[in-house]
């Protein structure tokens, strides 16, 4: 490694630390002061307001840098080399013989490492705080009252709500389960008092048991419900171990999953978004599997961008930093708006395979980051 190698980089790190620094910091700063009273009422029984706010925006500051890693590696390469442009740096390493290009290597090495260390952090370090992350100074502690909005479940199509849930004790307040027609024309939906969520024992499956049922009226007259032969829902006229007002519901969603539904979901780790996959479900849709191959594809997608980006920096004739940071804005927001359109195409079956949705960008943007290297070598 060269003396122009470290200081290439030693300048790339530092505006990258100040980046990522200023990012979390607006976000931190924002979000404490709208939520102060929340914290400092949380406090009192977390530990104290110093540890509440160090395990509230610890797991958030890491969030950021995994989302945002590959515009501050962008952000941190325009401004280093737009610098060393600016004070003849530059100039003066090509009078020495030193091709623009040769910049370039560096630059891609602390590339790789930040996208690297982003990887990691998306698939080891947030899975392990993704509870920190879905929940609210409010209920910060597994004791919690969490509210509850509708859930899918998406292997038997039920809809399931309730007032809020108890995380602690795996309870919900008055749960209200939406029967689908395929299950049954004529009852449409099974409302009690309490609902327990039970995992799967002996031969019966992990669900929902329902205790102080009041609609429907006539519950002893309900019927099991199966579907493709499986029990979904199990009354107590067909299975004596459910009491007169009791009926146990068959569901695959867990208290958390159930509580934060897609945020959850949002951090999980691939190896737990291809398990979701193999899950049975009514309804497989197309979504998962492009977010699936979209989480493997990020790291590449946001080299590409870097490898387009570089050149139009390096090659510029004027040194103006802003003109270069507006150049590789378009760039970022181009590949972006194709990653976005195409995803969507691929969730709605409109581009089948469905996988093939999060190549397109790749496809497309790849090889003319490659061309663009190529021009600037010559």
């Amino acid at each position: 490694m060269t003396i122009v190698d470290r200081y290439l980089l030693i300048l790339f790190f530092k505006i990258l630390l100040i980046c990522l620094i200023s990012f979390a910091g607006l976000f931190v700063v924002i979000h404490l002061f709208t939520n102060l009273d929340e914290f400092v009422d949380a406090s009192e029984t977390n530990g104290g307001l110093p540890r509440l706010l160090f395990e509230y925006y610890g797991p958030r500051v890491l969030d950021i840098f995994s989302r945002t890693a590959g515009v501050l590696v962008l952000i941190s390469a325009i401004f280093a080399l737009s610098m060393m442009q600016r004070r003849r740096e530059m100039t003066a390493i090509e009078a020495a013989g030193i091709p623009k290009s040769r910049l370039v290597r560096p630059i891609l090495m602390a590339t790789i490492v930040v996208l690297g260390l982003s990887v990691v952090s998306r698939e080891l370090w947030i899975p392990r705080v993704k509870d920190r992350l879905v929940r609210t100074p409010a209920n910060w502690r597994d004791g919690g009252r969490v509210p509850m909005n509708f859930q899918k479940d998406h292997f038997s199509g039920l809809l399931i709500r309730g007032q809020e849930i108890l995380m602690e004790q795996n309870r919900i307040t008055a749960p209200d389960i939406q029967i689908p027609i395929h299950l049954n024309d004529t009852i449409s939906r099974i409302h009690g008092s309490i609902g327990v969520i039970e995992p799967a024992k002996h031969q019966r499956p992990a669900g929902l048991w329902m205790y102080k049922i009041d609609i429907p009226e006539n519950l002893m007259d309900m019927p099991s419900m199966k579907m493709d032969g499986k029990t979904i829902v199990y009354s107590p006229r067909d299975h004596k171990w459910l009491q007169p007002d009791q009926c146990y519901v068959v569901c695959t969603l867990d208290a958390k999953e159930m509580a934060y539904g897609k945020q959850l979901s949002s951090y999980a780790t691939l190896q737990e978004m291809m398990a979701s996959l193999r899950k049975p479900r009514l309804w497989f849709g197309h979504r998962k599997q492009v977010e699936v191959h979209s989480r493997i594809l990020l790291p590449f997608l946001d080299l590409t961008v870097i490898l387009l980006g570089l050149p139009l920096v390096i090659s510029k004739a004027d040194r103006n930093i802003f003109t270069a940071a507006g150049f590789c804005l378009m760039v970022v927001i181009v590949v972006q708006l194709t990653t976005l359109a195409c995803n969507s195409l691929g969730a709605f079956s409109l581009i089948r395979p469905a996988a093939l949705a999060a190549w397109i960008p790749i496809i497309v943007f790849f090889p003319l980051a490659i061309l663009s290297l190529r021009r600037l070598k010559s």
